[in-house]
């Protein structure tokens, strides 16, 4: 945001984001914002909760506002400790100024671990191993995990 001119309402970046979590991983959302005349207010809309700079519960931390290199940006911050189900969705950040309010967004997917690979049925019979059963059995327990998960 170097080259930036906030004069007006101030400019927030990115404006509108698509991330995908890793089920069980820290994630940290960053937004970016210029504003001149200076902001007098900032905050988080998350899973149905406003997050002002500094708020923190089990599982969300609101770190306060950082300046940037550039003259009257700033850095907001905000970090899920543990990504699971329920922080799949759309995050707000909001800024407001003497001049106006402007807003970023993020929309948080899931997925999970590279490593964590799941054979389909079909694969598994079709092949000639003698430890089919046992990898009949290790998709099941992956299913309850999963069922488990999504449950709670």
């Amino acid at each position: 945001m170097n080259n930036v001119s906030c004069e007006g309402r101030p400019v927030v970046t990115p404006s509108h984001r698509n991330i995908t979590a890793v089920f069980g991983q820290p994630l940290t959302l960053t937004m970016e914002f210029c504003a001149n005349p200076p902001f007098n207010k900032v905050f988080w809309i998350a899973k149905n909760k406003v997050y002002e700079p500094g708020d923190a519960d089990s599982t969300v931390i609101a770190y306060g506002i950082t300046n940037s290199s550039a003259p009257h940006c700033h850095q907001a911050v905000l970090f899920l400790t543990k990504v699971s189900t329920a922080d799949i969705g759309e995050y707000i950040f909001m800024v407001r100024s003497p001049n106006g309010i402007s807003e970023g967004n993020f929309f948080v997917n899931m997925t999970y671990a590279s490593g964590y690979v799941v054979q389909t049925t079909n694969t598994i019979l079709s092949s000639n191993s003698p430890s089919n059963s046992a990898k009949i059995s290790h998709i099941t327990v992956i299913f309850l995990l999963l069922t488990y998960h999504r449950l709670n």
